[in-house]
């Protein structure tokens, strides 16, 4: 039996074992601690610093959104606002806000943070914030507790934008002397990477870099008789190996999103104390590629890239390297949206002998030393599958007369390198499509995100006048055959011209101790506050 048919029957079987355990009805006990590790250590405590995974699992404990959200279907349900309305043309939203609601700091919430938070933080510095809220006009607050969004145009998912990793709102009085128009200087404010102040369930108690988060338990909750927890703590442990030892001898309670070597998942799957579940991620659609820089040199011919497409063998990358866990990438929607996926895009092809030969067409000859031309590699600084990845496109460029360099860094720098300086020429990454393309991946491909230091946006320079005005039709377009039409040409367009290079369709995978409860609530279980949380004894 194939190592991938293995590991799928293994992880079924844990599937079936999460839905007896989740289901059984158990009366919550207030107190405790729940540890969890994932690497890296977030660089920041907000996604308006950037949205990597490690900075949102962290963040949403803290901050918190117009909105909450149930269920893997994401049904929106009251948040920081206890109601909300649409008026019959879909241009005016009308939130009122929840009232007595205080910051960490005692300081009162109001809908002044909430204009705040979106005029001048999320919307221009947020890597979605575009996409979000770019056909906002106005924000109205007639009162302390009643904000207004005026749009230019319907947008269909505007109510998916007040999601705590999407929309988390601000202390506005927090930002006081900061320069607002100073990207920079937005990102690394106090608030947003050492000292921050929210709404949520958790208030930050210490961070002693390299070593651990403590997060307590905020006092004065707006819900009364929540957080369940007293604590939540991050461990930070580099190795994975060292991460499934902690998980195993109980030391830790949970290791999300593939925060596991997945040898190591398939061992620990067996363990009667442990529980392996993919579920809880449904909305978030992690689609695994190669940015590669556009701007100059071999890369910005497009047979190159086809060439370096061709040298990489998906299944080997899937049942090698992720044994047997994720799909052959084949663009940017991943095949499970029904909604949007472009059933007739072709897999890409894995053959050595035609990459080959569109080098030569492309005028990269070999030399006598049988090398083509050099290219610096950077890789994604998430664990050891990363590490694994980046050592077999190094082994296969070289089959075809590409000489790889790679340099591995730690997170910030990785971040500033990619997205800042735009100082490299492949790195390997992952992008979610969230609940709608608009929002997950309009970002890497537009020309109007092609800027410096919004991490996880267009990285490659890649522009294109035909995807620009697709995509900005696709945000506003309110009938859903137009809409999918829409983006199935995008689709096709990105899968024949490869910005990036399509590598894998991922799948998230969570590992916690059986004792703690309610962990999966919806499709962004690990984005969500964990305000429901508990452990049993």
């Amino acid at each position: 039996m194939a190592r991938s048919a293995i590991w799928s029957i293994s992880l079924g079987l844990a599937l079936l074992c999460f839905y007896t355990f989740d289901t059984s009805a158990k009366t919550p006990v207030k107190g405790g601690t729940l540890i969890y590790s994932f690497h890296p250590e977030p660089s920041a405590l907000s996604t308006i610093s950037t949205t990597a995974v490690p900075v949102a699992i962290i963040s949403t404990k803290i901050y918190e959104s117009l909105l909450s959200w149930k269920g893997a279907e994401m049904t929106p349900e009251p948040g920081l606002a206890e109601s909300w309305s649409v008026s019959e043309d879909g241009l005016t939203y009308t939130f009122k806000l929840r009232e007595g609601v205080k910051w960490h700091n005692g300081h009162p919430f109001t809908s002044a943070d909430v204009k705040f938070s979106i005029e001048n933080i999320v919307r221009p510095y947020h890597s979605r914030g575009q996409a979000h809220f770019g056909d906002v006009e106005s924000i109205e607050t007639p009162d302390n507790n009643t904000v207004i969004f005026r749009l230019k145009a319907p947008v269909p998912y505007f109510l998916k934008a007040f999601q705590p990793s999407e929309a988390p709102i601000l202390p506005k009085h927090k930002f006081e002397g900061i320069d607002l128009t100073k990207a920079a200087e937005v990102r690394q404010a106090t608030v947003l990477t050492k000292e921050p102040i929210g709404t949520g369930p958790f208030r930050l108690k210490e961070w002693e870099r390299g070593s651990h988060i403590i997060l307590e338990r905020n006092p004065h909750y707006w819900k009364a008789g929540l957080p369940y927890l007293d604590q939540v703590v991050l461990k930070v442990l580099p190795d994975g190996a060292a991460r499934a030892i902690a998980l195993e001898k109980g030391e830790i309670d949970l290791v999300p999103q593939n925060g596991l070597p997945e040898a190591e998942i398939q061992r620990l799957a067996q363990l009667p104390t442990l529980q392996v579940s993919s579920a809880g991620a449904e909305a978030l659609g992690p689609n695994l590629w190669l940015e590669v820089n556009l701007r100059e040199g071999p890369l910005a011919d497009v047979r190159v890239r086809k060439a370096i497409s061709m040298a990489l063998d998906r299944s080997r990358i899937i049942d090698v390297i992720w044994y047997g866990y994720g799909k052959p990438g084949i663009g940017p929607i991943v095949s499970d949206n029904a909604n949007f996926f472009n059933k007739s895009l072709k897999p890409l092809a894995f053959d050595i002998e035609k990459a080959n030969t569109l080098l030569d067409e492309a005028g990269h000859k070999k030399g006598a030393d049988g090398v083509r031309f050099k290219l610096t590699q950077h890789y994604l600084p998430y664990g050891e599958n990363y590490v694994r990845l980046a050592e077999y496109i190094k082994q296969q460029l070289n089959k075809l007369g590409i000489v790889v360099e790679t340099k591995s860094l730690d997170l910030a720098s990785w971040l500033k390198t990619v997205y800042t300086d735009w100082d490299f020429d492949i790195t390997t990454t992952f992008s979610h499509n969230y609940s709608d393309p608009s929002i997950g991946i309009e970002r890497t491909f537009t020309s109007h995100y092609i800027k410096r230091g919004a991490s996880f946006t267009n990285s490659m320079g890649y522009r294109n006048p035909r995807v620009d005005e697709l995509f900005t039709a696709a945000r506003r377009e309110m009938d859903p055959v137009k809409r999918k039409s829409q983006f199935s040409e995008i689709q096709t367009i990105l899968n024949d011209e490869l910005p990036v290079i399509f590598l894998m369709e991922m799948q998230y995978v969570h590992v916690w101790n059986k004792k703690v409860n309610g962990l999966i609530a919806n499709g962004i279980s690990m984005y969500s506050n964990w305000d429901s949380v508990w452990k049993s004894e």
